[in-house]
């Protein structure tokens, strides 16, 4: 019998291809006897694998390996089966299929881009307020029963410090005495002035009747009717009523001289009182305008030296040595440096909280989030515009400077002070949101996974992001409202898994 002939034989049972191995195992232990000298019984020789299996001895060693692998391969299948469910048994039960996903609803809300970054406060415009004078510093301004300080509002015309008084005071009073004396003999002058025009009236209508008279009377003589001697009595009228109106002449240029000089003795006096009124105003700080008092560099109890500032003090440290310094608050600037990418949605009139960096710090130390710095920034902070967007970056290509003026409430900025501003970039009240991190990045394209209830999988759909939020993104297609949209375990999602809600958060 041949290989091909056994190969045409009925597979041989586990229990023979079992007992063929025994054989065959007890075969070999027969042959390594025989190489080794011993005897062999017919018994022996009849049970050999040649025998039973019909092989040639070469043959027995690759036909054993051949059994072997058959029953290893029958062995793993039976356990194979044994480990498979029973039937009836629920197979998701034992392997769960459904991933667990967090779900929100696609709701149209408030859409809000903050553009966020450091900056320094400066001032546009500033008044130095100094003494002019030297003394001491008797009175600072109160707020709330405490000393006027840094970031207070004042009113234009309010007194905020003096100095010491007492001697222009003193001057004062001075002039207006002597102001009072120059006004009474004004007065007398005036009136002088005015009897030496009633009396040159007089005169002038004396001297007129004098010369009528004379006249007559000089025609009497002439006719004889009168003595040369009544004629001269009226001569002499009209000679004594030419005087006098010459002596009433005289008394109104006298009296005009002296008008004239009591009207400069006024003068002079109003002068005089103006000078120590600007002298008395020297030792007063007053608010030329409603602002915001940026610095404040004295305290009561000090000697002011007028000297203290220099002519040519530089503004800046003008402003740091001054006593007080007041700006207007709708010149009160923010400078910023905004990356370019970011600056690019920036424009002049959007609306900016500034709130000081220090509060930003406290807050962050806290715990605070992007949300909440926010809503500290709207609630607490200064509201202005934007000014200015720079056309040109900096040098080197680092950024693009931002100003932002016209400041309609400050709380408590002060020039050279660290803050941190939030603009307003753009806005959408009708926007259909979700929240970040909802949406899956591949390629420069944006997806999201919506969830289909009545099968229980997720459809992965491309979405257009528009504004996006401190806590959520403008959807601007791919997804309706009302839809449910998973929010966390995206990156373990494809089209059509199945998946289970384990818990669907609030709606922007």
């Amino acid at each position: 019998m041949n290989i091909n002939d056994s190969s045409s034989s009925s597979a041989p049972s586990t229990s023979q291809v079992s007992a063929n191995l025994e054989n065959l195992s007890s075969g070999t232990h027969q042959s390594n006897s025989q190489e080794s000298g011993e005897e062999q019984s017919p018994e022996s020789s009849a049970d050999s694998p040649k025998l039973l299996l019909g092989f040639q001895p070469k043959a027995i060693w690759p036909i054993a390996i051949l059994v072997m692998l058959a029953a290893l391969g029958i062995v793993g299948w039976k356990a194979y089966q044994s480990l498979r469910p029973e039937s009836g048994v629920d197979q998701e039960e034992s392997f769960p299929t459904r991933l667990p996903v967090r779900v929100t609803e696609a709701t149209v809300g408030l859409a809000q881009q903050w553009v966020f970054d450091e900056g320094v406060v400066t001032a546009v415009r500033r008044r130095v307020l100094k003494f002019e004078t030297n003394g001491t510093i008797e009175f600072i301004a109160k707020v709330d029963g405490r000393d006027l300080r840094a970031g207070d509002t004042v009113s234009q015309g309010e007194l905020l410090a003096t100095i010491d008084d007492r001697t222009e005071i003193v001057s004062i009073e001075t002039a207006e005495a002597d102001l009072e004396v120059s006004i009474r003999q004004q007065d007398q002058a005036q009136a002088s002035l005015l009897q030496a025009k009633a009396d040159f009236d007089k005169a002038q209508s004396d001297l007129n009747f004098a010369k009528a008279e004379l006249v007559r009377y000089q025609q009497l003589f002439e006719q004889g009717a009168v003595s040369e001697s009544d004629r001269d009595v009226y001569v002499n009228s009209e000679e004594q009523a030419a005087a006098e109106l010459r002596v009433a002449e005289q008394g109104i240029r006298s009296a005009e001289d002296d008008v004239r000089s009591a009207e400069a003795t006024i003068e002079a006096s109003q002068a005089r009182l103006r000078e120590t009124k600007v002298e008395l105003e020297d030792t007063q700080l007053v608010s030329p305008i409603d602002g915001i008092v940026a610095y404040i560099n004295i305290r009561e109890g000090e000697y002011w030296d007028a000297q203290r500032i220099s002519t040519g003090t530089d503004l800046d440290t003008l402003a740091e040595t001054a006593p007080i310094v007041v700006i207007e608050p709708q010149f009160l600037e923010v400078e910023l440096e905004l990356q370019a990418d970011e600056a690019q949605a920036i424009r002049s009139g959007q609306q900016a909280q500034v709130v000081l960096a220090q509060d930003v710090s406290a807050a962050e130390a806290a715990g605070a989030t992007n949300d909440t710095l926010l809503d500290m920034a709207t609630q607490q902070g200064s509201s202005g515009k934007v000014f200015a967007v720079s056309p040109t970056q900096t040098p080197g290509g680092r950024g693009v400077e931002v100003s932002i003026r016209n400041f309609s409430l400050v709380r408590n900025l002060q020039v050279g002070g660290r803050v941190y501003a939030w603009i307003k970039a753009a806005a959408n009240p009708t926007a259909l949101m979700l929240p970040l991190g909802s949406l899956l990045a591949i390629d420069q394209k944006f997806y999201a996974f919506v969830v289909d209830e009545s099968s229980g999988t997720v459809e992965r759909r491309e979405v257009q992001r528009g504004i996006e939020g401190l806590t959520g993104i403008e959807i601007l297609s791919g997804i309706d409202p009302g839809e449910l949209v998973v929010t966390e375990g995206i990156k373990r999602l494809v089209d059509g898994t199945l998946v289970e809600i384990v818990s669907e958060t609030a709606a922007l």
